[in-house]
């Protein structure tokens, strides 16, 4: 199914919040907001590091507030050859805004996005990890070509349907068990306890990654600057990759990349 007959893809992809995370779902006090800069000021720059350092590309999901307020280090991220995707403007959830309200933030994260990096975004990320009834025909309507929200399959990307047809917008799955979130970020609820150390957390991700080589699949990780950018976290990431390449014909690569061939295959 991949090229060069490689046998497994592996996307690495991070969500570059900032303070829309805190601001958007939380309190938008110094402390929860300064929780947000420290993925721009600390977390984005180790990561690049680290991705520099394997020669390795990934994707960014980025609102479009997030570019304004770092035009520079949004720029860094593409100049680096990494994929910029979109995350609406203010990390908006879609889930109770109208049709209106959510064509608007698309219109405005996409617009945001480009005036900033001069490249318009192939794909999207929700930032709730759920789509509202008209997300795909807005998404379709942007002339976007993929979205990475659902989880209705764990190692083979999907077209998305809707009630009157299938789109061509392919479906690149998540999920909770691959993402920094639920494993490490605190709250002060109970779903969001985090801070696990990263030795369990590694175990979970080795297996998973097993799994996508063994089926021939795909591989998403999901993580976080402000979450993942911390140096314990870090270094399970360089174990991670490390691992990762240790197997042969492994395909590093971008979500839009994977969209793109899965759209070639399907014509």
């Amino acid at each position: 199914m991949w090229p060069d007959n490689k046998r497994c893809v592996v996307l690495l992809t991070f969500d570059f919040d900032a303070e829309t995370l805190w601001e958007s779902n939380y309190k938008p006090t110094p402390s929860y907001l300064s929780r947000g800069e420290y993925g721009a000021r600390v977390g984005v720059p180790r990561i690049l590091a680290l991705l520099h350092k394997y020669r390795l590309p990934a994707t960014f999901f980025i609102p479009g507030l997030t570019a304004e307020r770092y035009p520079d280090l949004t720029r860094q991220i593409r100049d680096a050859g990494h994929e910029i995707g979109h995350h609406n403007y203010a990390h908006e959830s879609p889930v109770n805004l109208s049709r209106n309200e959510e064509a608007a933030v698309i219109a405005q994260g996409l617009a945001a996005l480009e005036a900033v990096t001069g490249v318009r975004p192939q794909g999207y990320r929700s930032p709730a990890w759920d789509l509202s009834k008209n997300t795909l025909d807005l998404l379709q309507a942007e002339g976007l070509h993929y979205d990475s929200s659902l989880m209705a399959d764990d190692f083979r990307p999907y077209p998305l349907t809707t009630p009157n047809h299938t789109t061509p917008i392919i479906e690149i799955p998540v999920s909770w068990e691959l993402d920094d979130a639920p494993h490490f970020m605190f709250n002060f609820t109970p779903y969001r306890a985090g801070l696990s150390a990263p030795s369990p957390v590694y175990e979970i991700w080795a297996a998973e990654f097993d799994g996508a080589y063994h089926e021939e699949g795909v591989f998403t990780l999901t993580m976080h600057p402000q979450i993942s950018g911390r140096y314990h976290r870090m270094q399970l990431l360089d174990r991670l990759i490390h691992y990762m390449q240790g197997h042969p014909d492994v395909w590093f690569t971008t979500c839009g990349a994977v969209a793109q061939h899965v759209l070639t295959m399907n014509e």
